[in-house]
């Protein structure tokens, strides 16, 4: 029983933690600075699996690998955004519960990202600028919800 209340208890101050990392990020990439953002990466053809990589924030949009041995090692150039959604079950047993799942397509096939909720806004407008050459320029749509 205490280890089960134990497990709840650190697993309530670890989404907090994650969740304030998260925002100050953003608050931090909107005041201009230089941050990473989290964004994990997966090819739907290639199986269920993300493979975790990093953002820099502003710019265009440039996925780069976590580490060395992460699955997947890069994505297509020719992103384009097609919408943004909530994890659903089979996902959460991959990425984080609060994430959001955006869906893009490509040149090579579909292509899924995640990132955290505060973030998601910014990686859509990172794709987006990427390929306005090759879009027409909607407005980015309210995924913060």
């Amino acid at each position: 029983m205490i280890t089960g209340l134990c497990a709840f208890v650190g697993t309530v101050i670890g989404t907090f933690l994650v969740a304030r990392r998260a925002r100050r990020t953003a608050v931090q990439a909107e005041a201009g600075e230089e941050v990473l953002f989290q964004v994990g990466a997966r090819l739907p053809e290639e199986g269920r699996r993300y493979s975790l990589g990093r953002v820099q924030a502003g710019g265009k949009f440039r996925w780069k690998p976590r580490w060395s041995w992460t699955r997947l090692r890069e994505l297509p150039t020719d992103l384009r955004y097609i919408r943004a959604r909530q994890t659903t079950l089979r996902e959460m047993l991959w990425i984080p519960t609060r994430a959001l799942v955006i869906e893009c397509e490509s040149s090579a096939g579909p292509v899924h990202l995640w990132a955290y909720p505060e973030q998601a806004v910014h990686v859509v407008e990172m794709i987006r600028r990427a390929s306005s050459s090759n879009s027409s320029s909607a407005p980015v749509p309210d995924i913060s919800s």
